[in-house]
Formats: C-alpha cells, sequence, structure tokens
C-alpha cells in the first residue's frame, strides 16, 4: 500500500527513493525509502535528522554512564555497612 506523504520542511510530495524485501523469520517485509523531489530540501531535512539523531544518542550514552555509575556507588554503599 502507497500513502502520499509530504516533506516535513517544504510539504511537497514525497517520491520513493529505493525499495528493497527481506525476510524476518518467516514473513516477508519490504521496506521503502522517500525522500523529497527538491534535492537542496531533502539535504536540510536529513542534516536536521541527523542532529536529532546525534543528540538522542548523546542523552542515551550519557543515562547508561549515569545508570553505570549508581550501580557502583551502591555496591560501595553496602560494602560500607
Amino acid at each position: 500500500m502507497y500513502l502520499n506523504t509530504s516533506c516535513i520542511r517544504c510539504g511537497k510530495d514525497r517520491v520513493q527513493d529505493k525499495s528493497w524485501k527481506e525476510y524476518v523469520g518467516k514473513s516477508l517485509v519490504i521496506y521503502t525509502t522517500n525522500i523529497c523531489p527538491d534535492a537542496e530540501c531533502q539535504k536540510i531535512v536529513e542534516a536536521g535528522l541527523k542532529e536529532r539523531k546525534d543528540h538522542l544518542d548523546s542523552i542515551l550514552a550519557n543515562s547508561l554512564k549515569r545508570r553505570e555509575e549508581n550501580r557502583r556507588n551502591r555496591k560501595y554503599l553496602k560494602k560500607l555497612h
């Protein structure tokens, strides 16, 4: 099923870039990527998405680091009691 989607920046209808099929277990999954027909707009959108992904990755890394430090501190405090 094909749905018309709009570009998140300029609002133009996006076009299909590539499509591929892959088996996941016994199910056939069809992947498609859609892009903005305006190349400059697509570059700006991709840069914004990369920036957002990098930001979220850094938040996740910091969270995991704090979680590990908290576990280490709990073990240390248990040894003191």
